[in-house]
């Protein structure tokens, strides 16, 4: 009896990862994998991670401490997809994997890592600003090196509203925005400019109450409940269908709520991509600067509807605008990886800010708040001056009103 009940528990851990097979081991994501490219081993490629998972669901493989951490090793940059001519869902595969065995990177960080990011993603965000403020102006920061490194050196007051009204003298519509965790606690600047530019777009900008966080870094980690939980929330607080769309400003928050199940997903898009038509309507002061663009992986890889960020920068005449090389891989913030991954996530960093040493800017623009902190701190280690911001913010600083 035992013997049938452990058949059907293989078979039904097996079916579940049946969509590995589609992976035909053809090899062509691999140059495109950053921990493979680093260490040119090929169970730290998507390919050899996709075996090892097959291996276990099969009952070849022992869940192992190895096995597991080749898995966490991987920044789920989700360039591999991209590329992918079988189009296998290589990050809902990871995820699942990781929900499946309950195995999570995050236990390596320390009880006070922990609780930040505990406190960062749950409910009392407003809370947690006043308390990191605090945290930041004793100097208490010192406490935590992993934390002190990439916490921005200074955090404003979190003093949103619910509610704003166009400013533009047609009216356009209603959106909602999302604000994100991590933005709201850490980067709340970038929540009020793009209001800012939103409202002279012409439209009423709501900011749903009970929103919560988007469960990027839980989906990564395994939790799955937590996920759940967290999405029939945004469901709930983004279920009035007046709203001509759900905007986002970080990446990685636009990833996961596009593959959310619809009818929020159908609705969410990135700011870059919405404001792109109403833009030449507006009037930009002219910037004698330069500026390097830095575009996150969830935003080229998975959320971006095409739009080009620098069309949208040229809007701001005299402003001089670097791109990175079309193959500029993972920056190696990835979530919590920047933390829980230190060392790989510096190699990756140094090899982004390469050019910017090379030739200095006055600004570094990314439109992912993980990013940003991440190459910011390196910016600072290399002694470097760029001013960090989102796109969106350098567009309503130059806004003409």
């Amino acid at each position: 009896m035992l013997y049938i009940f452990a058949c059907l528990i293989a078979l039904t851990i097996q079916s579940k990862f049946s969509d590995v097979d589609l992976c035909v081991k053809c090899g062509l994501c691999l140059p495109h994998c950053p921990t493979y490219t680093l260490s040119q081993n090929e169970n730290e490629s998507p390919r050899g991670r996709l075996a090892l998972i097959q291996g276990w669901s099969e009952g070849q493989l022992e869940l192992s401490d190895t096995l597991t951490q080749h898995i966490g090793n991987c920044l789920t940059c989700r360039a591999c997809e991209k590329m992918c001519p079988a189009q296998v869902p290589y990050a809902e595969i990871s995820n699942r994997f990781r929900s499946e065995t309950a195995t999570s990177s995050t236990h390596q960080l320390g009880l006070l890592e922990r609780s930040a990011i505990k406190a960062l993603t749950g409910p009392y965000r407003k809370a947690f600003n006043a308390l990191l403020r605090f945290y930041l102006k004793t100097g208490l920061n010192k406490c935590s090196l992993t934390l002190n490194e990439v916490l921005p050196g200074k955090v404003l007051a979190n003093q949103l509203k619910q509610t704003y009204p166009s400013l533009a003298p047609v009216k356009q519509g209603h959106v909602a925005l999302f604000t994100g965790c991590a933005s709201e606690v850490l980067d709340s600047k970038t929540i009020k400019d793009a209001i800012f530019l939103l409202q002279h777009c012409g439209f009423n900008v709501t900011l749903p109450k009970t929103q919560r966080c988007c469960g990027a870094i839980d989906l990564h980690a395994g939790n799955k409940k937590q996920v759940e939980l967290y999405t029939q929330q945004n469901h709930l607080a983004f279920s009035d269908n007046n709203y001509d769309a759900i905007i986002t400003v970080a990446s990685g928050c636009g990833a996961t709520l596009s593959e959310y199940d619809p009818p929020l997903t159908t609705q969410v898009i990135d700011i870059s991509d919405f404001i792109a038509p109403f833009l030449p309507a507006l009037s930009f002061k002219p910037l004698t600067a330069s500026a390097w663009l830095h575009t996150p992986c969830t935003l080229k890889n998975v959320q971006s509807k095409g739009t080009d960020i620098v069309e949208l920068l040229n809007n701001i005449s005299e402003l001089d605008i670097r791109s990175f090389n079309t193959d500029q891989m993972c920056c190696g913030a990835a979530g919590t990886q920047m933390l829980t991954h230190k060392k790989t996530a510096q190699t990756l960093r140094k090899q982004t800010l390469m050019p910017i040493k090379q030739r200095p800017a006055d600004y570094l623009l990314s439109s992912n708040i993980g990013c940003a902190l991440h190459l910011n701190a390196g910016l600072k280690s290399e002694g470097l001056n760029s001013q960090v911001l989102h796109p969106v913010s350098l567009l309503s600083q130059q806004l003409k009103v």
